[in-house]
């Protein structure tokens, strides 16, 4: 999920160093990358004496960092109410079902996967759906009338969900979104 940080950089024009973590190689379990993510994972954000990790917390921080507030709705505003709703749903609610459809569908071998599983979690998707569409229906982003970084997140999963074909059986008006939104200079 380390194209959510990326993304956000993009978006705001920041100057930024990426520095690849090969897993096959066992970079991730070096002492010096675990002193980084303690879990070994990606992505995290060096920024001087700060390091975050957690892509939800990177795009959080990025969008509230001084000169950066363009991508996070005003403080005390009702939008801010549901940019944290969607900053957190993604991560929260949305990521475990695409991992365990992963899982279910790619990375378990064959005597490993659960059919009834695979099925609970296509259930959920679809329930996820009618949540993205209702929430999207008749609107240009996911919160209020401009680009946030909740767009950031909500895209990206959706990009993650095309590559499973989920997108194909989404309502018109989220195919048009993630269309619209992942059309945008700074994506991929």
């Amino acid at each position: 999920r380390a194209g959510r940080a990326r993304w956000t950089l993009e978006e705001l024009g920041a100057e930024y160093e990426i520095a690849r973590i090969a897993f096959a190689s066992g970079d991730h379990k070096k002492p010096e990358y675990l002193a980084i993510h303690p879990h070994g994972s990606v992505p995290a954000l060096v920024d001087g004496e700060l390091t975050v990790t957690e892509s939800a917390a990177i795009v959080l921080y990025l969008a509230d960092k001084p000169g950066h507030n363009q991508l996070a709705p005003a403080l005390g505003s009702k939008e801010r109410g549901a940019y944290y709703r969607w900053m957190v749903y993604i991560p929260a609610t949305i990521d475990p079902v695409l991992e365990t459809l992963t899982m279910q569908t790619r990375f378990l071998p064959q005597d490993k996967r659960s059919p009834e599983v695979l099925e609970g979690a296509k259930a959920k998707w679809a329930k996820i759906a009618k949540v993205l569409e209702d929430a999207i229906e008749g609107r240009a982003y996911i919160v209020g009338d401009s680009f946030s970084a909740a767009d950031i997140m909500v895209a990206h999963t959706l990009h993650v969900a095309s590559l499973f074909g989920l997108l194909e059986q989404a309502p018109a008006s989220v195919k048009a979104y993630f269309a619209r939104i992942s059309a945008r200079p700074a994506f991929g």
